[in-house]
This record gives structure tokens, sequence and C-alpha cells, in this order.
């Protein structure tokens, strides 16, 4: 089976423009995405997990700053508990009070 791009198209860009968007020129969308990416990339789990919980929430970083602080402690709390809860999933387990 075969495609042209002008067929698929890339982001919404067909024909020749499309094969142009692909070949990283200053500006283009792989340079765009490159950069997002490593945007993401150099985030530390504890941000990249802060992130996802506010999202859940529907807050921006500004807007939980402006919450009552009985709400952001709330958050906070939430955000600790999942960071715990992916530091033992990448340990492998659970966490367990182990007694000797």
């Amino acid at each position: 089976m075969t495609f042209g791009i002008s067929t698929v198209g890339i982001n919404g860009v067909k024909g020749v423009a499309g094969s142009a968007a692909t070949r990283g020129s200053a500006g283009s969308p792989v340079d765009e995405t490159a950069e997002a990416f490593l945007r993401e990339a150099r985030k530390s789990p504890a941000e990249r997990t802060k992130e996802a919980v506010l999202k859940r929430h529907s807050l921006t970083q500004q807007q939980f700053d402006q919450l009552a602080p009985e709400k952001q402690a709330a958050i906070r709390q939430e955000i600790e508990d999942e960071m715990k809860r992916k530091l033992g999933r990448a340990q492998g387990g659970a966490f367990a009070d182990v007694v000797v």
C-alpha cells in the first residue's frame, strides 16, 4: 500500500508545504516539538506530578497560589500521596512497615 504525504498531510499541512515542514528548519514544527519534549524531559518527577494534580483540579499555578490555605494544603497532600505511590511503584513494591 502506497500513499503520499499530500494524501495524509502533516499537522494539517498537505502537499509540498507538508514535506518542507518536516525538514527541521528554524521555527519548524519539528523544532517546536523537540523543544517541547526537552522542556518536559528537564522537569523533575515532582514537577510533573504537581502539574498533573493541578491539571486534574483544572488549576494553573497562579490559581493554586490564590486558593485558601486549607485547599492548598489538601492539594499538597494529594501531590505528596501521588509521589509516594509513584515511588513505591518505582521501587517495585508497596510501602509497608516491617517490624523485626
